[in-house]
């Protein structure tokens, strides 16, 4: 059987290039510049290293990159819950300065309030902005709606299932009406459908609202899928091997999941996260009886 011959991952067809065109001629929402992160104790140990990067109005960023590259650290950086050791991270050219309503925040974990219906857990974020009463109810349950959760606005976190609650979440981070949507690894923890169908919401969220979002995730497949752009960080500290401008045409659908262009772009994340490393000569050491072979 011959290999798949696959497109340069950099081509992009008329339709992508103007796409990216646009995007790039809309205003810049965050920036960061010469970023860098350095965790003191008894040994320092510097998670981020000169992060330069300017992300679009409606941009969608994927963050991508092996254990240890900073992905989530350089997510608490943006969310004000993370100080820069060096350079600075900008907001609509104001310098972030700690948490703010302007970014919503959705976490691998569901993070809602056990004793809280999801009305409740809606409603909790808008309360601390525009305080009690029945305007605040009316727009959880508008925002319930919107993630198709109408029905269950008096349930509880645990009469949900891991979707619903991220669904939850989610409706809780976009009631504030922030300017940007900081996901870390949001449908880590579901299975494979439930996945696919909360990628699918969350792309049709996008294309209705006014948002700009930064996802961090470990399934390539799912970068692929969702991203304007990609960028990859290498890891120990953590830096920018590359920025990726995705060639694959929206609207997408799961269908282009083995299309060469989705595949191409796949393989080339591949090489950045994973390089194929020399094989060792000889094993440092080994647990079984010579002769005990698997392979």
């Amino acid at each position: 059987m011959t290999a798949l011959q696959l497109p340069d991952y950099r081509e992009q067809s008329t339709q992508v290039k103007e796409r990216f065109d646009a995007l790039k001629n809309r205003p810049v929402e965050l920036s960061v510049n010469a970023l860098g992160k350095i965790f003191h104790g008894k040994k320092d140990v510097e998670s981020l290293r000169d992060i330069n990067l300017a992300v679009h109005n409606r941009e969608f960023l994927i963050v991508l990159g092996a254990s240890g590259c900073g992905k989530s650290t350089l997510m608490r950086i943006l969310a004000g819950l993370e100080t820069p050791s060096e350079g600075v991270a900008l907001l609509q050219d104001q310098e972030i300065q700690g948490p703010g309503p302007d970014r919503g925040m959705v976490f691998q974990s569901y993070t809602l309030f056990p004793w809280l219906s999801a009305k409740q857990n809606v409603m909790f974020g808008l309360e601390q902005t525009v305080g009690k009463g029945k305007e605040t109810e009316s727009e959880a349950l508008q925002w319930l709606d919107f993630v198709g959760l109408a029905k269950f606005a008096d349930s509880y976190p645990h009469q949900l299932s891991g979707g619903m609650k991220q669904r939850v979440a989610i409706a809780r981070a976009l009631a504030n009406r922030p300017r940007i949507l900081l996901m870390d690894e949001p449908f880590g923890a579901l299975d494979a459908q439930s996945r696919a169908q909360m990628q699918s919401l969350l792309l049709q969220i996008w294309s209705k609202i006014d948002i700009t979002i930064i996802f961090i995730t470990h399934d390539l497949d799912e970068a692929v899928y969702l991203s304007d752009r990609i960028l990859v960080l290498k890891p120990h500290p953590g830096r920018i091997a590359e920025l990726i401008e995705n060639p694959v045409e929206r609207p997408r659908s799961s269908d282009q999941f083995l299309e060469p262009k989705f595949l191409a772009i796949k393989q080339r994340l591949e090489e950045l996260i994973h390089p194929k490393l020399s094989e060792p000569e000889a094993p440092v050491f080994r647990m079984t009886q010579v002769g005990n072979e698997v392979e």
